[in-house]
């Protein structure tokens, strides 16, 4: 079957809900309300190249937007837990790989490498947080 972008952002935004009870949205929006998740597409979204099967590598960015409204130390300590490197329990990658083939819309799920760790801007809008950058593989619906 091939890939359903939408029902892999939903199925990811399930994954990380279920698992860490941010709130995560499949798409992006206008306002969020954090602490929480935002999934956006990655570059490149998409990589074509990777078989011959039809099997194709899609990149997606995982937002984790933390209020910037307390002191930043405690703001900190909260975005490194939900990027897995602080108290455990509530780690984003973790959710992320739980079910790595997100109930069998993908072949596989990574979490890569998390970055543009700090202030970040969401719609004209400061926050603090991070993104965490995702591989999945998925079958493609792609013809030579």
């Amino acid at each position: 079957m091939p890939a359903d972008l939408i029902a892999i952002r939903n199925a990811l935004a399930a994954a990380i809900t279920r698992y860490t009870g941010l709130r995560c949205d499949a798409q992006a929006r206008d306002i969020v309300n954090p602490p929480c998740v935002v999934i956006l597409p990655g570059n490149p979204l998409v990589d074509y190249g990777v078989s011959m099967d039809g099997v194709v590598n899609i990149n997606l960015q995982v937002l984790v937007i933390i209020s910037d409204a307390a002191p930043v130390d405690v703001t900190q300590r909260a975005l490194d837990s939900y990027l897995g490197v602080g108290d455990p329990g509530n780690s984003v990658p973790d959710a992320i790989e739980e079910d790595n083939t997100l109930g069998g819309s993908v072949h596989f799920i990574q979490s890569m490498i998390a970055d543009r760790y700090g202030r970040i801007s969401y719609n004209n809008v400061d926050y603090f947080g991070a993104r965490i950058s995702c591989t999945l593989g998925a079958q493609s619906s792609y013809k030579d």
